[in-house]
């Protein structure tokens, strides 16, 4: 089968940043399953997992955590899905990943296509809908039953995570949705999702929740970097509130400016029930699966907003290049490699 895959840290710029491969196609074993590979969605992990290789890899390396396509054959132990299923996932960064025609990926991080999606629109869904659900509901633990609606803070808005924690934190929770974006087009997206309130985040982010009436927040999803945020957090989350991190951090962070106010704070990587076989793991492919339903019966909505092709080594680097500039709004997405 084919492959793109890269063997070093080159810019997007250079011809060799990604290179065409041949591999043996794999066969599923136990609970996995195969699947042919029709669209794929491009993260910011990608990139990082790119711009963090250190020399020249002796092997190549095949990115990618969001596919959608059609399953060819299962493992034995596969309960799920049988071939000619149409699903959607985004992998286990242990594995070789979805720049590829086909890919082995576990049933239990599995979910079905949504109906009525095409297969760009649904590969857009899964690694964002897993985070942002895990942020909000396992990290965050905001439930139905919080009284007085409580404010919730997503910092970052109109990206992709936040596009998808917007949309259930507005359908399954009571809170009230304070995004921040700091662009007219990024602002007005934020607010079509579902948001109740949408503050510039290059402006001055305390004046403006002041403004909106709230001192401080129960709870912070901090969709984008942590540094530039982390004092002021400190100063926007309630008393015994709690920020849920998806970024890592080389720095050392100063936790003690959250201890006074008693803070919990976690981190949230979509990739730990798969990395660990946690017993949680399976959850993910009911969340998906649940994603599904939502699409199709229209209570949340995908959040693709830029195709860029077939996959090939040029538009895999023009989507890296995009990613890059840190100014995406929603998710954008490649076709299968063509034969």
């Amino acid at each position: 089968m084919k492959a793109v895959a890269v063997f070093e840290a080159l810019s997007t710029d250079d011809p060799d940043c990604f290179v065409t491969i041949e591999m043996e196609t794999p066969i599923p074993q136990g609970f996995d399953i195969l699947v042919r590979v029709d669209g794929i969605s491009i993260n910011p992990v990608d990139s990082k997992e790119r711009l963090g290789l250190s020399g020249r890899l002796e092997e190549p390396l095949v990115l990618g955590w969001d596919a959608c396509g059609e399953v060819i054959s299962v493992g034995e132990c596969v309960q799920n899905f049988k071939p000619g299923d149409m699903v959607m996932y985004a992998g286990d960064i242990t594995r070789p990943g979805s720049y590829a025609e086909y890919q082995l990926v576990d049933e239990r991080i599995v979910g079905p296509k949504p109906s009525g999606l095409s297969c760009e629109e649904a590969a857009t869904l899964p690694l964002t809908t897993l985070v942002a659900w895990e942020s909000l509901f396992d990290r965050l633990e905001i439930t139905r039953h919080d009284n007085d609606n409580p404010a919730l803070l997503i910092i970052g808005g109109a990206g992709g995570l936040g596009s998808m924690a917007i949309q259930f934190a507005r359908q399954l929770s009571n809170c009230t949705i304070i995004a921040t974006a700091s662009r007219p087009e990024t602002l007005e997206w934020c607010s079509e999702l579902g948001a109740h309130h949408v503050i510039n985040h290059s402006s001055d982010l305390q004046g403006q929740l002041k403004s909106l009436g709230c001192e401080t927040d129960p709870y912070i999803l901090n969709c984008s970097n942590n540094i530039p945020y982390w004092e002021i957090m400190s100063q926007l989350i309630a008393p015994e509130g709690a920020i849920c991190l998806v970024a890592s951090t080389k720095a050392k962070l100063d936790l003690d400016l959250y201890m006074e106010k008693s803070v919990r704070i976690n981190y949230e990587l979509m990739f730990t029930r798969s990395i660990f076989r946690t017993d949680k793991m399976s959850i993910q492919g009911e969340v998906l699966r649940k994603t599904a339903e939502m699409i199709s019966d229209g209570t949340i909505r995908h959040v693709m907003t830029k195709t860029l092709g077939p996959m090939s080594p040029s538009t895999l680097a023009d989507a890296h290049r995009i990613i890059e500039q840190g100014r995406m709004i929603g998710k954008m997405a490649l076709s299968g490699i063509q034969k």
